[in-house]
């Protein structure tokens, strides 16, 4: 029978290592040519949109979607469906919100660990919400975070965000008050703002510095200037159509950088492109999501889940065969 698992079900039944070694194996995968994934589809819905993700994993032998949503005045909805893929059997459908957050930031840990320097750092966090929470857990969860800086353009909410860091960690977590201050002197840098307004500058960054930007995943969105792609070294991205396809500063960065010249992140995971090799490279990883993330994730969650034995059953979720 079908499990059905809430929000909360989801938040029990993982942890930001776990999803981390999820997207890692992941991205093996398809380094290995075993993922099945076309674009993912995108549709006007009136003033909103719905966007749809599938993949087939064909050694691990899940299969899935993704479908996210946004009706103006009620936010953006996510939910997915896994698949057994040796009989086709329905496992779970789940709220994906928390899994989107933890995907995110977990395949942010997988790139940063080949691109940043492998010391503790400050690490200058762009935007307060949950990605931006997500990518700095992500970044302890390496070992990577000495210390942290935050801009956000609500005085209120960095400050919250720096308080609570700073006391759930033991460590100095500073709000500022303009987007270089978080940047300076930082090894790692975090770009988590769904903006039409770029936050961070390519000017900005100093040598060695890594960049992970996550927050643009739609075409009027900016966050990062075509600077901060000229301006790196070594290019990774979760996806190279998707990201050139969607992402309004990659799109805009296209005069800089020609997508042939940026490396996918299963690339990197396999060895056949280049981690960092020197102290003073500036190093970027640019992610919009796919489904893959989504459905590798999803089917740890699931395994969780059921030894745990949270979620709900289906029990009469009609199940109907051919003769």
């Amino acid at each position: 029978m079908p499990l059905l698992l809430n929000h909360d079900d989801v938040c029990a039944s993982v942890t930001m290592l776990d999803a981390i070694e999820a997207i890692e194996e992941a991205f093996r995968e398809q380094g290995e040519g075993a993922i099945t994934q076309p674009h993912r589809l995108n549709l006007k819905a009136g003033k909103g949109w719905l966007r749809i993700g599938p993949v087939v994993m064909e050694r691990s032998r899940w299969m899935g979607f993704k479908a996210m949503n946004l009706a103006p005045g009620h936010g953006v909805r996510y939910q997915v469906h896994l698949y057994r893929a040796a009989d086709g059997e329905l496992l779970a459908i789940m709220d994906a919100l928390h899994l989107t957050t933890l995907r995110t930031g977990a395949t942010s840990a997988v790139a940063t660990r080949r691109l940043a320097l492998p010391e503790p750092t400050t690490v200058g966090v762009l935007g307060s919400g949950v990605e931006a929470r997500a990518q700095l857990e992500a970044m302890r969860g390496l070992g990577l975070v000495r210390s942290a800086r935050v801009y956000s353009l609500t005085p209120a909410h960095r400050e919250r965000f720096a308080a609570e860091f700073s006391r759930a960690w033991d460590i100095d977590v500073a709000p500022v008050s303009h987007p270089r201050e978080a940047v300076a002197g930082c090894g790692i840098v975090v770009a988590a703002v769904k903006s039409t307004q770029t936050v961070l500058l390519g000017e900005w960054l100093e040598p060695g510095t890594h960049v992970n930007s996550v927050g643009t995943a739609r075409p009027e969105q900016r966050e990062i200037d075509p600077v901060t792609f000229q301006r790196s070294d070594l290019v990774v991205v979760d996806t190279r159509e998707g990201v050139f396809g969607e992402a309004g500063d990659a799109i805009a960065a296209k005069d800089v950088i020609a997508p042939e010249r940026v490396y996918e992140l299963s690339d990197l995971v396999m060895g056949s492109a280049p981690s960092r090799t020197r102290a003073d490279e500036i190093t970027l990883f640019k992610s919009v999501g796919m489904a893959l993330e989504d459905i590798a994730l999803a089917a740890r969650i699931y395994g969780r889940a059921r030894e745990r034995g949270l979620g709900t059953e289906i029990r009469d979720f009609p199940i109907v065969k051919k003769a």
